[in-house]
């Protein structure tokens, strides 16, 4: 393992074999969410499903036995878990994205966090806010605390942003620490209304030693997916990926396939729910219902369709090696907005035709309809953020009010 595999393609034969193995988990994923609702976690059954499925080889590169698939195989797997339980296709997706980040560290990083293991790592994290790295003799010793680390309960990494403390006291921003997670400890702090599954726990690290080896100064290196020269372990398109395009495309399946769920259980209900104090005996009899139904699918529809295209470019960028220009980046951003209020308006207008009684907490709409809702206004998915990078870079209006890798 750790060849260079320069010239590879993307295995299209695991994306068809991954994508099936996803719907066969669907059932497991439905019976479970209301145990993940209330332990604010996924269940040890779960995840060790998720194992055997082999998804976490996705998130590794060939070189170091994944296997290579692309970023839309990525957000299709991810759409068909959401389907099933939307906090496991959030927990997938956000394992899928730190440990990608990994894999595009420095040598010595991947040797230990790759090559260490028969395993397939699985890497939680968060970088906001910065912890400090206090450098020492060897390495850092690491102090923060980070909230939002979805599945770090069943997580073997911690991937966490740290500003480096140099000696002298100067600050040197932009690294990442990776931590074993039995140096860290987990914080209950996960109380929302809705995600509640992703166990999103707050973690802490007080004054641990990091080795050199286990820091990625992504500052230093010039950003994502800039190799320097004579790194041994690169060569995949995944280490040609565009940074936040493909963080937030991946994501969108978990939210897609979640409204197409919603979807698909008000338009079987319509089907035998009356519209009372009206004539119809049958909700799927109303003209207005046939009509809005009809709007909804096509809104969820142009969302993945929306998601597929992104995803395509940043196959496309990981096959040429060819980064996606900064107006790209900026119109995938405004494009990925769109998608998140496409599926907002019709989770919100699909409850409208779900009545009342969906809101029980203990039905499986419920719980849609709060994930999805929690999950769209996640930072990388608000709309008004993204319109207003889309706007700047249209206009020519610099500087925009992100870093281009945060684009």
């Amino acid at each position: 393992m750790g060849a260079n595999m320069k010239g590879a393609g993307y295995n299209e034969k695991a994306e068809k074999e991954l994508i099936g193995r996803a719907r066969e988990l669907q059932p497991l994923l439905r019976r479970s969410g209301p145990a993940h609702d209330k332990e604010r976690r996924l269940t040890d059954e779960v995840f060790t499903a998720l194992t055997d499925a082999g998804f976490w080889e996705m998130a590794s590169p060939r070189r170091w036995g994944g296997l290579g698939t692309s970023a839309t195989a990525m957000a299709r797997v991810g759409a068909e878990l959401g389907k099933g339980d939307p906090s496991v296709g959030w927990v997938y997706t956000v394992l899928h994205g730190t440990t990608w980040v990994a894999s595009l560290g420095p040598d010595a990083l991947q040797e230990e966090i790759f090559g260490s293991s028969d395993s397939h790592p699985t890497i939680c994290g968060a970088v906001t806010p910065p912890g400090e790295a206090r450098e020492v003799e060897g390495g850092y010793r690491v102090t923060g605390k980070w909230a939002y680390c979805s599945g770090s309960r069943h997580a073997e990494w911690g991937q966490f942003g740290v500003n480096i403390i140099k000696p002298d006291g100067s600050v040197h921003p932009g690294a990442l620490a990776y931590v074993p997670m039995t140096d860290v400890t987990i914080e209950d702090s996960w109380f929302m209304n809705g995600m509640r599954g992703t166990g999103s726990e707050t973690c802490v690290v007080e004054d641990v030693f990091v080795p050199s080896t286990r820091i990625f100064n992504i500052a230093e290196q010039g950003g994502i997916g800039n190799h320097p020269e004579g790194k041994k372990h690169v060569g995949e398109p995944s280490d040609y990926w565009p940074f936040m395009p493909f963080l937030r495309a991946t994501a969108h399946g978990m939210v897609i396939g979640a409204a197409e769920s919603m979807l698909g259980e008000v338009l079987e209900a319509s089907k035998s729910r009356p519209i009372v104090y009206t004539t119809y005996k049958r909700q799927a009899d109303s003209a207005v219902v046939q009509a809005g139904v009809g709007k909804i699918a096509a809104m969820v529809e142009a969302a993945r369709l929306l998601m597929e295209k992104t995803c395509g470019q940043i196959d496309e960028a990981g096959v040429s090696r060819i980064p996606m220009s900064p107006l790209e980046r900026a119109q995938s951003k405004g494009e990925g907005s769109f998608t998140i209020d496409l599926l907002a308006q019709a989770c919100n207008e699909l409850m409208f035709f779900a009545g009342s009684g969906a809101f029980d907490e203990r039905k499986e709409i419920c719980r849609y309809w709060r994930d999805l809702s929690v999950g769209a206004r996640h930072v990388a998915n608000l709309p008004y953020v993204g319109y207003e990078i889309l706007g700047k870079a249209m206009l020519d209006v610099e500087p925009n009010i992100s870093p281009a890798d945060f684009i």
